[in-house]
């Protein structure tokens, strides 16, 4: 037989029935919508935007040339975990595939763990816009990094001076060899959610403090320093009565800390970083104090890791997306690419509107983190925190539903493993569960708005992007928005006098539609920006509009009708046995 011409095979694979499109070659550079957004935040300092063009724009490619297919390898080889040596002494060593190091070297090495936490930091915008590229490459080693930025924020902001002179240097290491990772143990079998419930026990002797419990979902087991909750001897029940420490894998002679790994989960996502379960065993911990606020303590690290979470979930919508239009464009059934189909076309528009939305949203968010830590006005830190709840809330949903949607649009295929759909779908799904699944961070908007007064304060923040738009194509539609916030309003009024049990089976419900207002609001003064330098281009302002009539309006009308309890949920459950 004769062998197939390079020509041959080339015409072969154009006329192929079944499209394998090429991959993006650069994030950054095919989304004109980060580029327009982002480019607002920066209208007053071109030089910083200069300077987060180059950044990005070299990033993207390195996400999506070189990362992206670095991982699907990784993925099908996760970590080893060696219980004991050759000589049957406990050693709990990982062993990962070593791409997993390859990819690490490139995210750390690019400052994700340190341009935030050093002295001038950059800015948090920059840092998740980066993340939220690199979210679209793979959504499992991120978890590790989060953490590992985090711990560094929260060290930064209540350790003592022994323990950031001791870690910060290698928390923040663009080194890798140097680098020590994060990670965070909340988790116990008497509760997931319910940290209150915790029963690992801090023991004070002589030398300090020891620990002993067990955790039962540990992302990024292995890590070098691990921050956890433990209950001192004596203290109250409840979380005002846990403490915050700290707990280094290794001690500083060199020997292993007093706790083992039982087993490392099987996840249906997230493959390539290791969780596990852990026994502490009066394991060595250095107590982050003061001790009676270890868990409001604790919270600073959820809040920062829920807010990569809500930038995980972006990012696979974002990439969902991208795997849908690029198939259907490719895809031709009945005579016609899938992309020209009428059912299909609408479908991908909702894609594009809700996409856009989550993205200008987890912007917005990191922004207002940046405007908190500088204290930039009173409110800012209640609006930063209710804002990382309401993205956490919404993006983790819509990121899975967008992961979702770009399987089905490329049918039986989407299903297999030879596609990236199938893994993108499952690694979506652990944004959602990440430090506190979207019912718990509802609750915690709840809070917001009862106990500081948040309400007030999201309608300055719509106010205020909404006072922005001046251009007479836009002037309408931000007029219906602010018909809508008022339709909120009553909303929230009406929520907020019902009963406790009221109030939680609204709040998922509630934090979804408050999310979708502020991201119309966003939408809307995107699209004004974007007719100053483009006059002819309506389409950000028709994706607002869209937004605004196919998701928005319909939150609002479904959120009118929920009225407390209903009577048959009891009866109905109790049809199962």
């Amino acid at each position: 037989m004769l062998a197939t011409r390079p020509e041959d095979v080339t015409a072969l694979a154009a006329s192929h029935p079944i499209p394998d499109p090429t991959p993006l070659e650069n994030y950054y550079a095919a989304d004109s919508h980060l580029q327009s957004a982002l480019r607002r935040y920066y209208r007053d300092d071109p030089t910083g935007w200069q300077e987060a063009e180059t950044l990005l724009t070299q990033w993207g490619a390195t996400c999506a040339k070189k990362i992206a297919p670095l991982y699907e390898v990784v993925e099908r080889h996760g970590p080893t975990l060696y219980q004991y040596n050759r000589r049957g002494e406990r050693v709990d060593e990982l062993e990962f595939h070593p791409g997993y190091h390859e990819i690490g070297k490139m995210v750390y090495g690019l400052g994700m763990a340190e341009m935030c936490n050093r002295p001038d930091p950059a800015s948090q915008l920059l840092k998740f816009a980066a993340m939220y590229l690199y979210g679209q490459a793979e959504g499992s080693i991120s978890c590790p990094v989060s953490m590992t930025d985090i711990l560094a924020r929260v060290l930064n902001k209540y350790g003592s001076p022994e323990l950031r002179a001791s870690y910060i240097p290698r928390l923040t290491s663009r080194d890798y060899d140097q680098l020590y990772t994060g990670a965070m143990f909340m988790t116990e079998k008497t509760g997931g959610s319910d940290v209150g419930a915790t029963t690992t026990i801090a023991r004070q002797t002589s030398e300090g403090w020891e620990l002993s419990g067990d955790k039962w979902f540990c992302s990024n087991v292995g890590a070098d320093l691990i921050l956890t909750l433990a209950r001192p001897e004596g203290a109250p029940g409840g979380t005002r009565g846990l403490g915050l420490f700290l707990v280094p894998r290794l001690l500083p002679d060199g020997r292993r800390n007093s706790y083992v790994i039982n087993r490392l989960k099987d996840k249906l996502g997230t493959r390539g970083m290791a969780s596990g379960e852990v026994t502490l065993q009066g394991a060595t911990a250095y107590l982050i104090e003061p001790l009676e606020r270890g868990f409001v303590m604790m919270m600073e690290m959820v809040n920062g890791t829920r807010l990569y979470s809500g930038v995980g979930g972006a990012s696979s919508l974002r990439r969902g997306l991208v795997e849908a239009i690029r198939h259907t464009r490719a895809r031709v059934a009945f005579g016609k690419p899938l992309a020209e189909q009428p059912l299909i076309a609408e479908k991908l528009a909702d894609m594009v509107a809700d996409n856009r939305a989550t993205t200008s949203l987890a912007l917005a968010t990191a922004h207002r983190l940046d405007l908190a830590d500088r204290r930039e006005s009173q409110n800012a830190p209640v609006l930063s925190r209710l804002l990382i709840s309401l993205l956490k809330r919404y993006a983790t949903d819509h990121g899975v539903q967008g992961a979702q949607a770009a399987l089905e649009l490329r049918g039986g295929n989407g299903y297999i493993e030879d596609w990236p759909n199938a893994r993108l779908l499952r690694d979506a799904y652990v944004n959602i569960i990440w430090e506190g699944g979207i019912n718990m961070v509802a609750f915690d908007v709840l809070r917001t708005l009862e106990r500081e007064a948040a309400w007030p304060v999201f309608v300055e923040v719509v106010q205020e992007e909404l006072s922005a738009v001046t251009n007479s194509a836009v002037i309408e539609l931000r007029d219906t928005i602010q018909d809508d916030l008022s339709l909120l309003e009553k909303q929230v009024e009406r929520i907020m006098g019902q009963t406790r049990a009221g109030q939680e089976i609204a709040a998922p419900l509630l934090s979804e539609t408050m999310a979708a207002l502020y991201a119309v609001a966003l939408l809307t003064a995107e699209a004004d920006f974007g007719l100053q330098t483009q006059p002819a281009d309506l389409r950000p302002l028709q994706v607002a509009r869209r937004y605004q009539t196919r998701f928005l309006r319909p939150m609002l009308a479904k959120l009118a009708i929920l009225d407390g309890p209903s009577p048959e949920a009891a009866d109905l459950i109790g049809i199962v046995d």
